[in-house]
């Protein structure tokens, strides 16, 4: 075995034999179909709605919960096995024999698995979601108060709309972020409200009945057109007359409240996954830092108690996407995706340097002559350097697969994908072609740092007779075809996942392996009932670690992948 094997053996040993003799017990290979569909859509109850208290929850996920991580003697053996190359977290809890996260109402296989045109892409949740244009915009409630006051309307047709605007000092900024953030999550897999520019006339707009303002001092009154006018004052207006907005659609279904990072919802029985070992939730860390979300704290999340083909059931949101692309709330920020907002290990770090070490956002700049753009750069940029706005516990127990399976989606978004996602946006030239150039860099930073890790040998098909394989590596053009090689060996399993190798390794220039080459005289597989191949690659340094697959000898079909 390799060295990683090795490690994963050593790094647990205090409870290695129990763990083994546990997973013996059950078969590890079995000739059944792979689950694709999680039964998490069960009819239920309408849960209570949670509404935690933002101070109290900040001080939770900044303090008390990384200090209970700190003090956990099964995370203080593990950390101090990563330095032998072991990972800080069990695997995630959620994951098929493919290693693949099935469908659920947290998340939906979408561009990681089914290939999309950037137009498919670029629609967005809701073909069709934006305000009907044609007629009136009713107000039927509004936030005069913060930086950035807004309210909500109906359209003719009856759907209720958030209307948001951008910071003061930067139009088109957050807009055009929440936009393009909110349909790349999307088309990544997640639940989202569909979101749109808009540009907003005042004769759009009318005030409808008995809506009420609440006042500094606590006191309501109804709503006026004055009021309505203030608040638009309050916004920078378009050369041609217009307002710039983004229209968020009301989800379907009754408000939850957000859902927490860690642990599960107690009073919904389909919620059997603590949320912070769902791969879904773990993974997102790297779509974040893709993007530069730094604001995932549970506030920007929301579960809608929803009715579908006849079941009650809660589905799972992020929502809010302002913060995103290198753009916050009142603009940019400059610590954004960089530190936590209270963070005491890189306060301490600075203390120690006497000035002698610069923090790396202090070299990010605001694109010059790009108004539109915040600080976000493809330099300087490292995946594993993000930070949120506070701690995250699914994030705290990530580990190389689930960055693996997010690095896989995030590859799969081509130029023409981005391209397509960012003219949603509507940015003006240049800042679009700017844009792209900087999400294809980031992307491509995330894959090269994961497939180095895991070998992205993917996608495995067999006819009994040879196996085929797509290395993700060169398909997504980050390794060249010509100095890629592979190498593989054939063997037998038993159901529980003993191997016993029949050759030596082989070595080939294709994707395409032969499943009998050097079997037992009664055939691969015959005896232990499961053929077993494992995988390396070697791109002109080293062979990788091994991707190992096992097919059922009866069927044929794929029914297990380790990585």
């Amino acid at each position: 075995m390799r060295f990683r094997r090795a490690r994963s053996v050593l790094v647990p040993a205090a409870c290695a034999a129990c763990v083994v003799a546990a997973v013996r017990a059950a078969p590890y290979l079995t000739d059944v179909p792979v689950v694709w569909h999680a039964d998490d859509r069960r009819d239920i109850p309408q849960p209570t709605p949670r509404d935690p208290n933002v101070v109290a929850s900040a001080v939770d996920a900044t303090f008390f919960r990384p200090l209970g991580r700190l003090l956990n003697p099964t995370r203080l053996i593990r950390k101090f096995g990563t330095t032998l190359g072991g990972q800080p977290a069990h695997p995630a809890a959620n994951v098929n024999a493919l290693d693949e996260v099935p469908s659920s109402s947290w998340y939906t296989n979408r561009i990681g698995l089914f290939p999309l045109a950037p137009e498919q892409v670029a629609r967005g949740p809701l073909a069709g979601g934006e305000p009907d244009m044609r007629g009136p915009l009713t107000v039927i409630s509004a936030k005069t108060e913060g930086v950035t006051p807004g309210f909500n309307v109906r359209d003719r047709s009856g759907n209720r709309f958030v209307i948001k605007f951008d910071p003061p000092g930067y139009p088109g900024m957050t807009t055009a972020a929440d936009v393009i953030t909110g349909r790349i999550l999307h088309a990544a897999g997640y639940n989202v409200p569909h979101d749109a520019i808009v540009r907003l006339r005042r004769e759009q707009l009318t005030v409808g009945p008995d809506v009420r303002l609440t006042m500094g001092d606590g006191t309501r009154r109804e709503m006026t057109d004055a009021d309505l006018d203030s608040i638009l004052t309050r916004v920078q207006r378009s050369p041609d007359g217009t307002w710039r907005a983004l229209a968020s659609r009301f989800l379907t279904g009754t408000d939850l409240g957000p859902f927490d990072w860690r642990g599960r919802r107690k009073d919904d029985p389909n919620d059997r996954v603590d949320h912070q070992d769902r791969r879904e939730l773990r993974g997102f860390r790297m779509l974040a830092a893709w993007l530069c979300h730094y604001d995932t704290k549970q506030g920007n999340t929301l579960d809608m108690y929803v009715q579908e083909d006849g079941r009650r059931f809660v589905r799972h949101y992020f929502i809010d996407f302002a913060s995103t692309l290198g753009a916050g709330a009142l603009g940019p920020v400059p610590t954004a995706c960089w530190e936590y907002s209270v963070d005491v290990g890189l306060s301490l770090g600075r203390g120690l340097a006497l000035g002698l070490w610069q923090d790396p956002w202090r070299r990010i700049e605001r694109p010059s002559g790009l108004e539109q753009i915040g600080r976000f750069q493809a330099e300087p940029f490292h995946p594993m350097a993000f930070r949120p706005i506070e701690p995250n516990a699914a994030y705290a127990n990530f580990t190389d697969r689930d960055g693996y399976w997010a690095a896989k989606i995030i590859s799969a978004f081509t130029d023409a994908h981005l391209a397509a996602l960012v003219a949603e946006g509507q940015y003006h030239d240049p800042a679009a072609a700017w844009m792209v150039r900087t999400l294809a860099a980031r992307r491509d930073q995330i894959a090269r740092y994961f497939f180095e890790r895991i070998p992205p040998l993917d996608f495995f098909r067999t006819d009994g007779s040879v196996i085929e394989f797509t290395d993700l590596g060169t398909l997504r053009g980050l390794y060249p075809v010509e100095s890629t090689r592979y190498r593989y060996r054939i063997g037998d399993a038993t159901p529980d996942g003993r191997i016993t190798w029949r050759h030596g390794w082989i070595e080939t220039a294709d994707r395409t392996l032969a499943v009998r080459e050097g079997s037992n005289e009664q055939g691969t597989g015959a005896d232990a009932g499961f053929v077993a191949a494992e995988l390396e690659v070697h791109r002109g340094a080293r062979w990788s670690d091994a991707v190992r697959v096992f097919i059922a000898a009866e069927s044929g079909r794929v029914v297990r992948v380790e990585r």
